[in-house]
C-alpha cells in the first residue's frame, strides 16, 4: 500500500491543471512554455528551469525556454544526445531524478547557473517532452 507521502500534495494537482490550461490556451507554443516554467515557479517554488528542444537534423539540444537563469547562461546551455543528464533524457525518453546534483556526474551545469550553489542541497528532474512516441525534448527543473 502506497504511503501518505506518495499522493499527490492539492497543490501539485491544481499546478498539473493550471499547466494543462496553459499549454491549451494559445497556439503560440513559445508563449505556453513560459507559462509553464512560470507555473512551477509560482506554484510548486522552482526556482530555475528550462526546456530543451533537440534538432532532429543535427541531434544538437538546445535551451528554447527558460525561468531563473540568464540569456548567457541559456545561451550556454547546449548538449548532444546521451551528453549529460539532459542528452541521456531525450535519448532515452525516460526521465532523471537526482537528489544531490552534486553527488552526479552526469550533471554538468553546463549553463553555470549552479556554480555557486551548494550542489548538496539541490535536487533535479529532468522528463521528456513526446509528440506522440517521438522525444522532441526535456524539461528540467
Amino acid at each position: 500500500m502506497p504511503s501518505r507521502e506518495d499522493k499527490p500534495h492539492p497543490d501539485e494537482i491544481a499546478c498539473l491543471y493550471e499547466i494543462s490550461k496553459a499549454i491549451h490556451s494559445t497556439l503560440d507554443l513559445r508563449k505556453s512554455l513560459y507559462k509553464v516554467l512560470s507555473l512551477l515557479s509560482e506554484q510548486l517554488g522552482m526556482k530555475r528551469g528550462s526546456i530543451a528542444l533537440l534538432n532532429p537534423e543535427t541531434a544538437e539540444i538546445h535551451i528554447d525556454v527558460a525561468h531563473g537563469i540568464s540569456r548567457a547562461e541559456k545561451t550556454r546551455g547546449r548538449y548532444r544526445l546521451g551528453e549529460g543528464i539532459t542528452g541521456r533524457v531525450i535519448e532515452s525518453g525516460r526521465p532523471i531524478a537526482v537528489p544531490e546534483i552534486g553527488d552526479e556526474p552526469l550533471f554538468l551545469d553546463r549553463t553555470g547557473s549552479r556554480s555557486r550553489a551548494d550542489k548538496s542541497k539541490i535536487s533535479f528532474i529532468c522528463v521528456p517532452i513526446k509528440d506522440g512516441r517521438r522525444v522532441v525534448g526535456a524539461l528540467s527543473a
